[in-house]
């Protein structure tokens, strides 16, 4: 299969989608044919401060993983450093 066929595969999908042609996820009830009923999913209302809050934090647990991982790299790394120090003696 080409990457061109793939390209048009995938261009006349979502030219289906586009026009209105398809329903997203109406063929996923394993394989049966009747209609589903398809509910979009509605996000819900957040106030700034909940999404200032969340974002903190993320940014916090990020920054504490990437020490952690800085961490074990480096501790690794000298461990590495150490067997090969042992082993050429």
């Amino acid at each position: 299969m080409g990457i061109s066929s793939m390209n048009s595969t995938i261009n006349y999908n979502r030219g289906l989608l586009k026009n209105g042609k398809r329903v997203p996820f109406t063929k996923m009830n394993r394989g049966s044919s009747r209609e589903l009923q398809y509910k979009k999913y509605v996000l819900p209302k957040v106030f700034p401060h909940v999404l200032r809050r969340v974002r903190v934090k993320t940014k916090r647990n990020n920054r504490r993983l990437l020490i952690k991982k800085t961490i074990i790299g480096f501790v690794t790394f000298v461990l590495m450093i150490l067997y090969v120090i042992y082993i050429s003696e």
